[in-house]
């Protein structure tokens, strides 16, 4: 009896932990910038183009502005994962983590170009109908904030 109670539970427990698997905001398409409605910084480009494939727990993310391509990967379950960079002139090694709050998507991303330290927030948004995307880029190294724009893309696609 014990193990047939055992076993109910089990069950019980691998039913529940399905149903409550999240399933995250769907960012997939391709996203041009919005450069008139997005905020100005010094690391905000005049044009950029986002693709983004989403597929099970993860998100490819390409980038696309004048100052070049780049490609990120990012693991939605918050397994941290690392990628190379292009910063300040050179390549670097950097990991992001991400969390959810609700819809929204935070990226958290830590590098090391050159001799110092970055760490950057992305916390990504979209809108009701699914033709907007916010990014909202909290960028800080050590003793200084960067600053924090928020980007705002349109659905191309």
């Amino acid at each position: 009896m014990a193990r047939v109670a055992t076993g109910a539970f089990l069950a019980s427990v691998a039913i529940s932990s399905v149903r409550g698997q999240a399933t995250h905001t769907n960012f997939a398409g391709t996203w041009l910038l919005d450069y008139a409605r997005s905020d100005s910084s010094s690391f905000t480009p005049k044009s950029a183009t986002w693709t983004v494939i989403q597929q099970g727990d993860s998100i490819v993310l390409n980038r696309e502005s004048p100052s070049g391509k780049q490609q990120a990967i990012y693991a939605l379950n918050g397994t941290p994962h690392k990628f190379t960079l292009r910063l300040i002139g050179t390549e670097t090694e950097a990991t992001s983590t991400v969390t959810w709050t609700g819809s929204v998507m935070v990226v958290h991303t830590v590098s090391h170009p050159g001799d110092t330290d970055l760490v950057q927030n992305d916390t990504w948004a979209l809108s009701a109908d699914g033709k907007e995307l916010r990014v909202k880029r909290e960028a800080n190294s050590p003793g200084m904030g960067l600053g924090a724009p928020t980007f705002v893309f349109v659905r191309k696609s």
